[in-house]
């Protein structure tokens, strides 16, 4: 029985691994046939340098406004926001919204891949945490997504990121829209982390970069309102991208909030 066992979890796991290896190698193939256009976005769009210190990261998030010049970010958003069909998912009482992934970003808006892949962009972020960034490995679809609250309701809850990596883990998100009925024409969808026992409101206006530390930071988007819209372009980053078989078919059970079961297997 226990032979029997064995020898159906090592099939098992034989499998899962050639499924993973397999699904890595088509989306490397994928990035090699968007790369034209990704490699025309970083030459015609470079990323912004800091003309001045870095901002403060000791609470372990940081923003900065108006972080890319007008015509880039203009560019940006409108190949975020070109009317792609994004998977929908629901926790109940938790989390609810749209995410435009990785691989649909290679298709529909490889301008977004060159953005997050820009090597200015990686130094900028790199320079704020105080150490050196690298992207998250290909098959990571929360690699570069698109976030879209749209519908009223849509939120999530306080939560942390988990790091299924060696190396440090974090969040860098670019509000690329954010229109609503509260102050200053902004939607009611706000981001709140937790600092030294208090909730902070991060405002995230159109054009601001915030980088964070989610393992560290709990925090949460709170619902959005009727006839309101804001989306942000997610990015993650990390300082040692490797990981073990184990932690990555739980990275892929997590993103299963974000794009259903297939989230096993692409």
């Amino acid at each position: 029985m226990f032979l029997a066992l064995g020898f159906t979890l090592s099939t098992l796991g034989l499998a899962y691994a050639w499924l993973r290896f397999s699904r890595q190698q088509t989306r490397l193939s994928r990035v090699s046939k968007a790369m034209p256009a990704i490699q025309a976005w970083q030459d015609s769009h470079p990323a912004p340098n800091l003309a001045s210190d870095p901002p403060d990261f000791a609470e372990h998030l940081a923003s900065i406004p108006n972080c890319l010049p007008p015509a880039n970010f203009v560019a940006l958003r409108e190949a975020g926001l070109a009317g792609h069909t994004a998977d929908r998912s629901l926790i109940p009482g938790h989390k609810r919204g749209g995410t435009l992934s990785y691989d649909t970003l290679l298709a529909v808006a490889p301008e977004v891949i060159g953005f997050y892949l820009s090597a200015d962009l990686q130094a900028l972020c790199s320079r704020i945490v105080g150490e050196l960034l690298v992207p998250v490995p290909v098959g990571d679809q929360s690699a570069c997504s698109v976030l879209l609250y749209e519908r009223p309701g849509d939120h999530i809850g306080w939560h942390y990121d988990y790091d299924f990596y060696q190396g440090r883990h974090f969040t860098v998100l670019l509000s690329v829209e954010n229109q609503g009925r509260a102050p200053g024409g902004l939607s009611s969808a706000t981001l709140h982390a937790r600092q030294a026992g208090e909730t902070v409101a991060v405002p995230t206006p159109p054009n601001t970069l915030v980088i964070f530390e989610g393992c560290r930071v709990l925090h949460r988007v709170t619902p959005l309102a009727a006839d309101e819209r804001r989306v942000l372009i997610s990015m993650t980053y990390c300082t040692d991208p490797s990981a073990s078989l184990f932690s990555d078919l739980a990275r892929r059970t997590k993103d299963m909030a974000y794009f259903g079961p297939r989230a096993l297997w692409i």
